[in-house]
């Protein structure tokens, strides 16, 4: 699997993780309405980490960026 993919698939699985579990959280505390579904996407979209491709002499690296870290992970 090529790094572009494998980064962009690790970004849609932790977003999807994020969201389902802030979902949970939100709906044990509020009542049903548009605001349930609006907090648990921005929350995912914050705190996930985000794809990062960086321009080197080899060529593209690809890897994620993430709020908590200061350098990209790479793979």
């Amino acid at each position: 699997m090529s790094p572009k993919i494998k980064s962009f698939l690790i970004y849609g699985v932790s977003f999807t993780a994020l969201f389902l579990i802030s979902r949970f959280i939100v709906s044990q505390f509020m009542e049903q309405g548009m605001m349930t579904m609006f907090i648990p996407i921005a929350v995912a979209m914050i705190i996930s980490p985000k794809p990062h491709i960086e321009e080197t002499e080899n060529g593209r690296e690809y890897g994620l960026k993430s709020i908590f870290l200061k350098k990209p992970f790479k793979f």
